[in-house]
C-alpha cells in the first residue's frame, strides 16, 4: 500500500516512524490485498481445486488440510523466531533419527558375520 499510494523514497524517509510502522502494518497484515489474505485466498483456492478432484483417495481426502497450501507459513500465526526454531527442532531430530538408523544397520551387519564364527 505505501508503495501504491505513489509515495517516494524522500517522502518515505520524512514520514514519522510511527505513521510509516502503522501503515507497514496495515499493507502487510490488515489490507484485504495484504500478503497474509492473499495467501489466504490462495490456499482455500487450492484445497478447493484438491478437494473436488474425482482422482482423491478417501484417505487423501481426511488427510488434506489448508494449512498444506501456506508457502510462506502465514497462515500458522506464529513468529520466525518460532518457524525457525521449529525447524531447527525437527532437524536436529531427523538427522538424530537417520543416525541412529545408520547404527543399527552397521550393528547388524556386525553381529550377522559374527553368528557365522569365522565360517563363510
Amino acid at each position: 500500500m505505501i508503495h501504491k499510494r505513489g509515495l517516494s523514497p524522500e517522502e518515505l524517509n520524512q514520514l514519522d516512524p510511527d505513521l510509516f510502522n502503522a501503515l507497514f502494518l496495515y499493507d502487510a497484515v490488515i489490507e484485504p490485498n495484504g500478503a497474509r489474505v492473499e495467501q489466504i485466498r490462495y490456499a482455500n483456492l487450492c484445497h478447493l481445486i484438491l478437494m473436488s478432484s474425482a482422482n482423491l483417495t478417501e484417505s487423501g481426502m481426511k488427510s488434506a488440510k489448508v494449512s498444506d497450501w501456506d508457502m510462506f507459513g502465514l497462515l500458522a500465526n506464529k513468529t520466525t523466531k518460532q518457524i525457525a526454531k521449529e525447524e531447527e527442532e525437527a532437524r536436529i531430530k531427523r538427522d538424530t533419527e537417520n543416525f541412529n538408523a545408520m547404527a543399527e544397520m552397521i550393528k547388524a551387519e556386525a553381529l550377522k558375520d559374527k553368528n557365522k564364527n569365522g565360517k563363510k
